[in-house]
């Protein structure tokens, strides 16, 4: 692969190629607290893609060096309270991790369903479901809550308490589903 070509096809992190009409070269786009900084650096300006590229590539690096590093927009959820006060704001079913959806078929089909959320060990977000249809009301929210305590078992709640704190709720939301049919 030639020299030209490589600089073409280079992937490195706020700098991107434009190639519209008349205009060739690299632009260098970063941002921080709400502002943003951006420089263009033109092949013609410097003789070809690569300079124009090795270019951006020195004021990426010195404008990462004067700015500040970026600020995490997570940063505010690690706090216990916040993650607490989130959650029970999303939380409808009295059972932090359990909800009901219904999931529509290709067919057109509306299948309802008792789901189960948790984090694993790796900070991954991961989710169970279990068909109402297949197993009745009760029998998927059991099944979904014995799958939440296994990969849980520090919850506090055991099974049967999951059950009965999410089952009149998760009644009330089937029902409600039903009628919408």
């Amino acid at each position: 692969m030639s020299s030209k070509k490589k600089a073409f096809t280079k992937k490195e992190r706020n700098i991107f190629r434009i190639d519209v009409h008349a205009t060739h070269g690299w632009q260098v786009r970063i941002q921080r607290q709400n502002q943003s900084y951006t420089q263009f650096f033109s092949d013609k300006k410097y003789g070809s893609s690569e300079k124009a590229f090795e270019a951006a590539r020195a004021y990426r690096d010195q404008l990462l060096q004067e700015l500040p590093p970026p600020i995490d927009p997570t940063a505010r959820l690690r706090t216990p309270e916040v993650r607490q006060k989130a959650a029970a704001s999303i939380n409808r079913s009295g059972v932090l991790g359990i909800g009901f959806s219904v999931k529509v078929t290709r067919q057109g089909i509306r299948r309802p369903y008792v789901q189960g959320y948790w984090i694993d060990a790796n900070g991954r977000r991961r989710a169970t479901s279990r068909s109402i249809e297949a197993h009745g009301l009760k029998g998927a929210l059991e099944l979904v809550c014995r799958k939440l305590h296994e990969v849980q078992a520090n919850r506090g709640l055991s099974v049967e308490e999951m059950v009965q704190r999410a089952l009149p709720t998760l009644e009330k939301l089937y029902r409600e589903a039903q009628r919408d049919r």
